[in-house]
């Protein structure tokens, strides 16, 4: 055995016992010696010897107190002790061996024996440090090892992930990175990646990034927001390793490891997503397209013969040579035309409110024409129905007020049309009055019915799109179904409120509270409040507003294309008030025709969709021609974005049908009486 490879502790307060035994054990050991005893255990843990040789008789404190002391200290409860004893009572043995000891030095010392007893001692010590070297190598390879697995697992998982990572230091520098960055940067491998990244990182992304701004701002803004906030998640373009575009998500992590800051980029491709969303956009747009057609030629084919009968009925009005009873049944032909109109109009101003492009368009308006329509629109349910209409108008409601009167109306018909429609007998009430305040009014109209009423969920789906509720024999009411819902979104457009209130087998109340503006200081009054309630003021209201006195132009000259002969008649007779010189024509090919034997028109009334060559085929050709007098289009399609359409291809403006005979008289006035005063100055 080597010399002083392993240490003794010699505790005992005879200063002969000490020497003895160092001399014995000091050419083999490093000896360590103690007089007191109560020191013992401070000296242990600091000096940590191999073995204790510890006196079992001393002052104060004995051996057997003494190792008791030893045992219970964490540092020294290993160390193994010795007695050195002059007892021989196997008592004392046996004693000391319970408390720990493990061999005993009789006095007076033999030095073969002690040499041969603590010597067996030091290699069951050096042979227990050997076991426990091993075992402590042991454990160190078996946390290698299972180190060394989970590493490979957590590098199997990053590499599966569907998504890019890569890890940096606080340098910015990418120290790792998973198969996915590899794959998704167009690398061969990860040496490559990591080289390209931590010499030319700049050159991996564009100059700008999706949001506009320079590249390496946005680099730098990057890892100062995950530095304080630990988090950032943005879009992020990269280049590839052939230079293409590479837009992505970026999720960038800060995160800390052994006491150093690091950061973690996940990655995720958008490529597809976008290719998808492109591909989604283009569908939708199709769709778009597709039904826009279908509702640019339903809106024709079926507004071209309300036009016809709203026209005759206009005409035959504007005469007023008729006896009471004639006109009174042709302004029921005009309000029922009208009304059919205004059905076409709900479907096709769903369509725009879905996309968002209906429009509100104020002006003034007479408040009584309102109540007219509704009542008017509503007698035929009061002939099939056990039902009394009452109206109920306040009469200082101001005569006439500014705001949006179509969407009013609409909103007036849809609630007043099902109110009769889930009615069976009652009473339904319309009541309007007005609120007036420092910043405008507030027309407040109340619907109220004593019909089979709704529940709670029946009234949750009727905002939703094309519902329609049982009647009270559980059978389906007929209808578009889209009342409600249109009647829900006007509301939110007009900036109203919309209080509605129903009990099963009671009613329903709606409550509609409409921001306008007052104009003039004229109100309704008892007596026409009174014809209104009455049902009486139909015929007057709607001679009324059909009121115009047409301006004489017998200079001018217009010519009216239309492929439908009734269209003809009704422009033509509309025309015929202003004393001007008519023309008639019935296709864009005669148009063409006319204008190639010299002839020249103030205007020219040109229909929109003709069979054969077009309005706007038409137009242009005239155009192309060199023609360059006024061309304004007809159309009967009334769906949104057709007057961007009219003025791109050469058109000076443009008409819906049914025609607005003063938005007809704007037209001739700017193109024909003007321009003759104009010549006679």
């Amino acid at each position: 055995m080597s010399a002083k490879t392993n240490s003794v502790l010699i505790v005992d307060n005879d200063a002969t016992t000490i020497k003895v035994l160092m001399g014995i054990l000091n050419q083999d050991y490093t000896v360590y010696a103690e007089r007191d005893g109560q020191k013992c255990l401070d000296v242990a843990k600091r000096l940590q010897p191999d073995l204790i040789l510890l006196d079992i008789m001393m002052p104060k404190t004995s051996g057997f107190e003494m190792i008791k002391i030893l045992k219970d200290d964490s540092y020294a409860k290993d160390i193994p002790v010795i007695f050195v004893t002059g007892l021989s009572e196997s008592e004392s043995e046996v004693k000391g061996f319970t408390l720990g000891a493990v061999d005993y030095i009789n006095k007076p010392f033999s030095a073969p024996v002690v040499k041969m007893r603590v010597q067996n001692q030091m290699k069951i010590v050096n042979q227990m440090r050997k076991i426990q070297s091993l075992k402590e190598a042991e454990e160190i390879e078996r946390q290698r090892r299972e180190q060394e697995r989970l590493n490979k697992r957590i590098q199997l998982i990053l590499d599966s992930a569907p998504m890019s990572v890569t890890l940096y230091n606080s340098e910015r520098t990418i120290i790792d990175c998973n198969m996915e960055a590899v794959r998704l940067f167009e690398f061969e491998n990860k040496e490559q990646l990591i080289k390209a990244f931590n010499e030319r990182y700049y050159d991996m992304f564009p100059p700008e990034q999706p949001c506009g701004t320079d590249t390496r701002d946005k680099v730098n803004w990057l890892y100062e927001k995950a530095a304080v906030e630990g988090y950032v998640q943005l879009q992020w373009t990269y280049l590839t390793a052939g230079g293409k575009d590479l837009p992505t998500e970026i999720t960038f992590v800060r995160i800390e490891h052994a006491d150093t800051i690091m950061f973690v980029a996940y990655v995720r491709d958008l490529r597809e997503i976008i290719e998808m969303e492109k591909q989604r956009l283009a569908i939708f747009e199709e769709r778009n397209r597709t039904k826009n057609s279908f509702l640019a030629k339903m809106s024709h084919e079926i507004r071209t013969p309300i036009t016809a009968v709203m026209g005759i009925s206009e005409l035959q009005l504007r005469g007023q040579t008729m006896p009471p009873h004639t006109e009174e049944a042709f302004a029921r032909i005009y309000d029922s035309s009208k009304t059919l109109l205004n059905i076409v109009n709900d479907i096709l101003d769903f369509s725009k409110i879905e996309s968002g492009k209906m429009p509100l368009v104020n002006s003034e308006y007479a408040t009584a024409s309102l109540v007219n329509d509704a009542s008017q629109l509503c007698l035929i349910y009061l002939e099939h129905k056990d039902v009394t209409f009452e109206i109920c108008i306040d009469e200082n409601i101001p005569a006439k007020l500014i705001g949006d009167a179509l969407r009013i109306r609409q909103i007036i018909n849809n609630i007043l049309t099902n109110a009769f429609k889930y009615t069976e007998t009652g009473t339904v009430t319309l009541s309007l009055q007005c609120e007036k305040g420092s910043d405008g009014a507030t027309l407040v109209i109340s619907i109220q019915d004593t019909g089979s009423g709704m529940t709670a969920e029946q009234m949750d789906a009727i905002k939703g799109e094309y519902v329609r509720l049982q009647g009270p024999d559980n059978s389906y009411t007929t209808g578009t179904g889209l009342g409600i819902p249109i009647v829900y979104s006007l509301v939110k457009m007009m900036d109203a409120q919309l209080e509605l209130s129903s009990d099963i087998g009671k009613g329903t109340h709606a409550i509609i509270r409409i921001p306008q503006e007052v104009s003039g200081t004229e109100v309704l009054g008892p007596e026409l409040v009174s014809s209104l309630q009455n049902f009486k003021a139909d015929t007057s209201i709607v001679a009324k507003e059909l009121e115009f006195v047409p301006e004489q132009m017998a200079s001018g000259r217009v010519l009216v294309v239309d492929d439908v002969d009734i269209n003809l008649y009704v422009v033509e007779a509309m025309l015929e008030a202003f004393g001007l010189t008519i023309e008639l024509s019935n296709s864009g090919h005669d148009v063409i025709e006319k204008i190639k034997q010299g002839k020249v028109y103030d205007v020219i009334f040109m229909d929109y969709m003709m069979p054969g060559m077009d309005g706007i085929e038409a137009t242009k050709t005239l155009r192309e021609m060199g023609y360059d007098h006024p061309i304004i289009a007809l159309t009967a399609n009334a769906i949104k974005g057709q007057a961007e359409v009219f003025m791109n291809n050469g058109f000076s403006g443009f008409m819906t049908k049914p025609i607005n005979i003063k938005l007809l008289n704007s037209y001739l006035v700017r193109f024909i009486k003007n321009k003759q005063d104009n010549q006679d100055s």
